[in-house]
């Protein structure tokens, strides 16, 4: 992220209020430069990893969660986990590797936070929608879904 007046420490922050969610006009350098993460490095590390294998599993959920899960379980996103938990699900950890590193995953990302920052009446996290309404409890993300669900509910579903 590149805002020229974001600097310092209260990078996120002033990126936030020049170019987040609800900004009508932000500046045309808020999706360039150096990316910043709200919990730091190791967090952008792991977005770019998952951005990656997003984009190399087409998008589709059904492939990219379970490595998601995998990636994800010990709390700390990082290169091990990436060479352990890629393999498992078909991915080359080199190819997801070189995507988070270079111009592609700095892409991936920029388009990312585009989405995101589109998404209105959005100021906290997770903000998750169901079918288009804001869940405001998470605990019930699982009941909500299956409710929801217009097929055959899957077995994890408790109703």
């Amino acid at each position: 992220v590149k805002v020229a007046e974001c600097n310092g420490n209260q990078g996120f922050q002033c990126w936030n209020e020049k170019c987040g969610a609800g900004v009508t006009s932000p500046p045309s350098d808020c999706y360039t430069g150096d990316i910043v993460c709200q919990h730091g490095n190791g967090e952008c590390y792991g977005n770019l990893v998952e951005t990656c294998v997003k984009n190399a599993t087409k998008e589709d959920a059904s492939k990219y969660m379970p490595f998601v899960y995998c990636f994800e379980a010990s709390g700390d996103a990082s290169p091990a986990l990436l060479n352990k938990c890629a393999p498992m699900f078909g991915l080359n950890p080199q190819v997801i590797s070189s995507c988070a590193a270079g111009p592609s995953g700095k892409a991936l990302m920029a388009k990312d936070a585009k989405a995101t920052a589109m998404v209105q009446g959005r100021d906290y996290v997770p903000y998750i929608t169901v079918n288009g309404k804001v869940l405001q409890d998470t605990s019930l993300l699982l009941y909500t879904i299956c409710y929801d669900y217009k097929g055959t509910k899957p077995s994890g579903c408790p109703f």
